[in-house]
C-alpha cells in the first residue's frame, strides 16, 4: 500500500512538472494585475515578470550613484524600444525558473516584440500564450489609482497611463483572440477576480 501511495505521489509530481503555461496579463493601472500575477505565480510555480521591473533593474533604479531617470518614463516603457525590450526579456526568460512558463506584464507591446516572443516560445518548447484581460472601466481604474496616494499618481499621469494601457490592450486583443483570450471582470474584489481567473484557466497548462 505504501509503495502505491509513493508511486502515485511521484506520478502526480511528474505531471505537475510537465505542466507548461505562458500567461499575458493585461489591464489598466489599478486593475490588480500585480496581486493576480503573484497568485498565478504561486499556483503554477512560474515567475511573474513585469517589463517595468526589468527596465528599472537595467537602469540601476534604486542603486546609489546610478544616473537619475524619470520614474514615470521607466514605468511606462518609454525608454525601451523593441530591441532593448527584446534583449532584456530574452535574457530573463532564458533563466531556469522560466523553463515551464511565465506570466508577462507589459510585454509584448508591439508586433515585433510579439514575433520575438513567439520565436522564443518555440525555441523553449513552450505553448502559445493565453491572455488574461482584466477589464476595468476607466473611472474605476482612476479611482483606485487615486486611492493609492502615490506621489506620481497625478491626474495628468493617470490619464497618460490609461491612454498607454488602451494602446497596449488594442494591440494584444487584436493579436491574441479566440480560445487564447480570457476576459475577466476586474471590478469586483480580488478574491472574486481570482476565482474567475482560476475558472477561466481550468485545464490550461495540462
Amino acid at each position: 500500500m505504501k509503495r502505491l501511495i509513493i508511486l502515485a505521489t511521484l506520478f502526480a509530481s511528474a505531471a505537475l512538472a510537465d505542466n507548461r503555461i505562458v500567461v499575458l496579463l493585461i489591464g489598466p493601472p489599478g486593475a490588480g494585475k500585480t496581486t493576480q500575477a503573484h497568485k498565478l505565480s504561486k499556483k503554477y510555480g512560474i515567475p511573474s515578470i513585469a517589463m517595468s521591473d526589468l527596465l528599472k533593474k537595467d537602469a540601476g533604479w534604486g542603486k546609489m550613484g546610478s544616473k537619475k531617470i524619470v520614474k514615470a518614463e521607466i514605468e511606462s516603457g518609454e525608454l525601451a524600444n523593441d530591441e532593448t525590450a527584446d534583449l532584456l526579456m530574452r535574457k530573463r526568460l532564458l533563466l531556469d525558473d522560466a523553463r515551464r512558463g511565465f506570466i508577462l506584464d507589459g510585454y509584448p507591446a508591439t508586433a515585433g516584440e510579439a514575433d520575438k516572443l513567439d520565436a522564443l516560445l518555440k525555441e523553449r518548447g513552450l505553448p502559445a500564450p493565453v491572455v488574461i484581460y482584466l477589464d476595468v472601466p476607466d473611472d474605476v481604474a482612476r479611482e483606485r489609482m487615486q486611492r493609492r496616494h502615490r506621489a506620481d499618481d497625478t491626474p495628468d499621469m493617470i490619464n497618460r497611463r490609461l491612454a498607454e494601457y488602451h494602446h497596449e490592450a488594442e494591440f494584444i486583443l487584436g493579436r491574441y483572440q479566440g480560445a487564447q483570450l480570457h476576459k475577466i471582470n476586474g471590478s469586483p474584489d480580488e478574491q472574486h477576480v481570482w476565482h474567475d481567473i482560476e475558472q477561466a484557466l481550468a485545464g490550461e497548462g495540462k
